[in-house]
C-alpha cells in the first residue's frame, strides 16, 4: 500500500514510481513538510523492489518548482546561530543523498528555479517542455548561491553557471539554451512532456534492476573522484556484476520484465 504524502503525489505501477509535486498554488515550492515527504518516499523506495526508476513531475501551473517556499521556509526553528549544525535540504530532496541508485527522470516544465536544481543536479536524465526557463534568483535576495550551482558543475559548462548565478532574476535560460549547455537532454511539446518521461522510464525498467542500479552508482561516484581512480573503482562495480550474473539465472520474460530465480 503507497504511503500517504502531504505535498507530493505518488503513483507505482509498471516498476515505475511517479512523483509529482502538489503544490501548484505555491509554484511547487518546498517547505519542511515537502522535505520531510521526500525523505520518507526515498527510503520506502530503497526498499521497495519492485521499483526500478522514478519520474519526477509537477502539478500543472507556471512552474515545475520555484525553488524553497521563502516565505513559510523549510527549517522547523532558526538556527542561524549554530552554523555548524545546519541541514542542507538537499540532503532530503535527492535520492543519491538516501543512496538509492534507481534511476530519477525529472520532467520541466515552466519555472524551474533555485532550489529546484536539488532535483536537478542528483537526477539520471532531465528532459523539458519547450516553455520550460531555469533561473537562479538567490542574488535578488541578496543570499549567497552556492550549493545548487556547484552540485551542478558536473552537467552545466562553468561560465554558464556563473552566468546564471550572477544575472540572477535578470536573465532566464530557455529550453533551447537549457539543451546546448547540456542541462536538459531533451525537449518536447508541453503535452507530450509527462508521457515522454514515462516512455524513459519504462525503457528502463525493462533492464535487470542490479546492472542499471549498478552503472548509476558507478556513474555517480566517478564525479567526485580522480580519472584514473575513478577507472580502477569502475572495475570493481563490473566484478560485482558479473558475480551476480553468474550465481543467479538471468530470464527476460515475453512481458519484457527481468525476474531473478
Amino acid at each position: 500500500m503507497t504511503r500517504a504524502y502531504a505535498t507530493i503525489l505518488v503513483e507505482k505501477s509498471d516498476h515505475i514510481c511517479t512523483v509529482t509535486l502538489n503544490r501548484p498554488d505555491k509554484l511547487n515550492c518546498f517547505n519542511r513538510q515537502m522535505t520531510e515527504d521526500f525523505r520518507a518516499l526515498w527510503l520506502d523506495l530503497r526498499e521497495d523492489e519492485d521499483i526500478r526508476a522514478v519520474v519526477l513531475q509537477a502539478a500543472e501551473g507556471r512552474a515545475f518548482s520555484s525553488g524553497v517556499d521563502v516565505r513559510e521556509g523549510w527549517r522547523q526553528t532558526d538556527d542561524s546561530q549554530r552554523p555548524f549544525d545546519q541541514e542542507d535540504p538537499g540532503e532530503w530532496l535527492g535520492p543519491k543523498s538516501h543512496k538509492l541508485w534507481k534511476p530519477l527522470i525529472v520532467a520541466v516544465h515552466g519555472i524551474c528555479a533555485g532550489g529546484a536544481f536539488y532535483w536537478l543536479n542528483e537526477a539520471d536524465i532531465v528532459i523539458c517542455s519547450d516553455d520550460a526557463t531555469f533561473f537562479d534568483p538567490h542574488l535578488k535576495f541578496g543570499k549567497i548561491s552556492a550549493v545548487e550551482p556547484i552540485g551542478a558543475l558536473g552537467r552545466m559548462p562553468f561560465q554558464e553557471i556563473s552566468r546564471m548565478v550572477l544575472l540572477a532574476d535578470a536573465e532566464r535560460i530557455g529550453a533551447q539554451t537549457a539543451f546546448r549547455i547540456s542541462l536538459v537532454t531533451e525537449i518536447t511539446g508541453r503535452d507530450d512532456l509527462h508521457g515522454r518521461a514515462r516512455e524513459l522510464a519504462s525503457q528502463i525498467a525493462s533492464r535487470h534492476p542490479v546492472a542499471v542500479q549498478g552503472s548509476v552508482k558507478a556513474l555517480w561516484e566517478a564525479q567526485s573522484l580522480p580519472r584514473q581512480q575513478a577507472v580502477s573503482n569502475a572495475l570493481k562495480y563490473v566484478q560485482v556484476g558479473k558475480a551476480i550474473a553468474t550465481n543467479v539465472e538471468l530470464d527476460k520474460m515475453a512481458s519484457g520484465k527481468w525476474v531473478l530465480r
